[in-house]
């Protein structure tokens, strides 16, 4: 049959072809020509605008239709409001300025709480506080809680050359229960009430629970139910501006700071 095929013809119907070797491939089919419409189709925008339009075959010459001719200077839209745009850029402020304060809130009322529950503990780190719990209304333990002092007329000495004055007093347990001994503070006033001398006395009931050594601190001492004790104590020198004088409890922290 040859390498590039032969024309063969059927012997029934008389048919002519082209009989392709085996094995070889079909040829590619051939391009159809162009129509005249592709022909004459423009091959860019701008040559579509020079071409005649379809309404009268005359050429564009930038005209527009009736009515359209101020379409380029419509005005551009108004504004939002601006007690719109306020109110829209206001919104997230006032969301931030809300969860501010719930913070705020929350943190007073965990030192509130953290304030009450832990009041015993605070008063015994710092007693002043105390005073503090007392003004709200919350009910704390005071110094010299369940004892009752009972003053005495003092009396003037003279030692050694020396002004004194004695003060005596009686400290009564009067509650139901065993009672700690705190200090005794003797303030002596003048006639403005200011304190123009002081003197802080601790109270020893049990004499062998005292150490030897002065500079020790004193152990802690009880005053059993229904018991008392007599207290005296001097100041020399004292002031002569003084009219009066008090005497009044005192926390050992507090006689120890001072």
């Amino acid at each position: 049959m040859g390498p590039k095929g032969r024309t063969v013809r059927c012997k029934n119907c008389g048919n002519s072809w082209h009989q392709d070797p085996p094995g070889a491939k079909p040829a590619a089919p051939a391009a159809p020509a162009p129509s005249p419409a592709q022909e004459s189709a423009p091959s860019s925008f701008e040559d579509a605008m020079s071409q005649t339009g379809d309404a009268g075959g005359a050429p564009y010459n930038g005209d527009v239709d009736p009515g359209f001719e101020g379409a380029d200077r419509i005005p551009d839209p108004p504004p939002f409001p601006r007690q719109l745009s306020e109110q829209e850029t206001a919104a997230p402020k006032s969301k931030k300025g809300i969860i501010g304060w719930i913070i705020l809130i929350l943190v007073l009322v965990g030192v509130g709480a953290g304030a009450f529950f832990a009041k015993d503990t605070l008063i015994n780190l710092w007693p002043p506080i105390a005073k503090v719990y007392s003004m709200v209304g919350l009910n704390v333990p005071h110094v010299g809680e369940g004892l009752d002092i009972k003053e005495m007329p003092p009396t003037r000495e003279e030692e050694d050359g020396v002004d004194v004055l004695v003060v005596r007093a009686e400290i009564v347990n009067v509650s139901s229960v065993d009672r700690p001994l705190p200090y005794l503070l003797i303030e002596l006033l003048d006639p403005l009430d200011r304190v123009v001398q002081r003197k802080k006395v601790a109270l020893i009931y049990d004499e062998s629970a005292v150490q030897s050594d002065p500079s020790a601190p004193i152990q802690e001492q009880i005053l059993p139910v229904g018991k008392s004790l007599n207290v005296e104590t001097k100041i020399r020198k004292p002031n002569p501006t003084a009219t009066r004088l008090q005497v009044t409890f005192l926390d050992p922290r507090e006689a120890v700071d001072q």
